[in-house]
């Protein structure tokens, strides 16, 4: 094969280079779970609550207030307060899928936009469903304190493998304002932890060995998710200074399985979202952090079926693998927009059409517009972006 595959069934990484054909696979990565956060509640089925002053000396007291958490315009709302409520300072959330929800391997994505100001200390994170911390092991996905995101893998021993990105090398608060994917891509022999499309930390699972419960490796185990907005703290800064609310917003949560079957490669250009996938499944694709000045201006297909896109004109939406292989490329113009409002530029497509998108208010929140009458097919070169 060109490029990528599997060996034994694990997945080994995927590179496509343009116009070169990658051809059928034998196993990809199938959609098998997400939250969109689009319902009136939490999915109380998935998400229970940490209560209390849980760990790390952290300022803020976990509560299960719909003040803290709760959805909100399609997003997974977690907002830290200075509140003094019931004699604590501050109060924030931590939602956990423990006890309700695990996995082992797969690959899982998250586009969130965290905070980044004094004191603030966000996380999405992944601890073991047996044999405790720190035998146990974790993983950290997504974190954030300090001017730093970080990117975690820790064995058994508390041995910790660590990469850093600084927010200021980032875009500092222009990059804060906007929405981000972070992907972990695990099987039973490497963890590979991105951001926006590029990969960060990789972790060969083979070097825990031995670290974990019983002289396991405590990698090659099921375990949860925990999304938190924690303050303060051992890492997170004095939050004193910093005016409330301190929020995480979630627009969605997703997670592919390595599954055997036809498959074929997408390639996203300039963004998030490839890999191999099972052939009818679907995938995520974003478009990277737009430079400064600069917009996003809609997608191009240079590869496959433009069919396969959900939505040409949104910075994230879906693709539904065909039965070929898919090269996507974002594009951008001269411009400026209010990324704060959610990473997605306010659009129009030239003619009638029955589909509903988001535009955003200058807090993040989700504004459909309503439907037009009639349906057409569009095509991407009819996209007009406005600010």
């Amino acid at each position: 094969m060109a490029c990528g595959g599997t060996t034994g069934g694990v997945f080994l990484g995927f590179c496509l280079a343009a116009g070169q054909a990658m051809g059928a696979e034998t196993a990809g990565w199938k959609w098998t779970w997400s939250d969109e956060f689009d319902g009136g509640q939490v999915d109380a089925s998935v998400w229970g609550y940490e209560t209390g002053y849980v760990r790390n000396n952290e300022d803020q007291y976990y509560s299960n207030r719909l003040e803290n958490s709760r959805t909100d315009n399609g997003h997974l709302l977690i907002q830290a307060l200075r509140d003094n409520w019931s004699g604590h300072a501050y109060t924030s959330a931590s939602r956990t899928t423990r006890g309700k929800k695990s996995w082992r391997y797969g690959r899982f994505e998250i586009r969130a936009r965290i905070d980044i100001r004094l004191g603030s200390w966000p996380a999405w994170w992944w601890l073991p469903d047996a044999g405790g911390w720190p035998k146990g092991g974790e993983i950290d996905m997504m974190e954030f304190y300090r001017g730093k995101c970080l990117f975690n893998v820790m064995d058994g021993n508390q041995k910790w493998t660590s990469i850093t990105r600084e927010a200021a090398d980032l875009g500092g608060s222009r990059w804060s304002e906007a929405f981000h994917v972070w992907t972990m891509e695990w099987d039973s022999t490497r963890i590979d932890l991105s951001l926006d499309g590029k990969l960060i930390n990789h972790y060969a699972v083979s070097l825990a060995d031995g670290s974990g419960p019983d002289g396991a490796n405590p990698f090659r185990r099921a375990g949860y998710m925990i999304l938190n907005q924690a303050l303060g703290g051992d890492n997170g800064g004095d939050p004193t200074g910093t005016s409330f609310p301190v929020e995480m917003r979630v627009d969605w949560l997703r997670v592919h399985e390595w599954t055997t079957g036809p498959s074929h490669g997408l390639q996203v250009m300039d963004g998030a979202g490839s890999g191999v996938y099972l052939d009818g499944t679907k995938a995520s694709i974003t478009a990277a952090f737009p430079p400064v000045g600069q917009v996003f201006n809609g997608w191009v297909v240079e590869t496959g079926s433009a069919a396969a896109l959900a939505d040409a004109a949104s910075s994230s939406t879906l693709v539904t693998m065909p039965a070929s292989d898919v090269m996507v490329r974002a594009t951008y113009r001269s411009g400026s927009t209010s990324i704060s409002a959610g990473g997605n530029p306010v659009f129009r497509r030239s003619g009638p059409t029955t589909k509903r998108h988001s535009a955003y208010s200058a807090d993040g929140k989700k504004i459909p517009s309503p439907p037009r009458s009639g349906t057409r097919k569009v095509s991407i070169s009819q996209i007009d972006i406005f600010n």
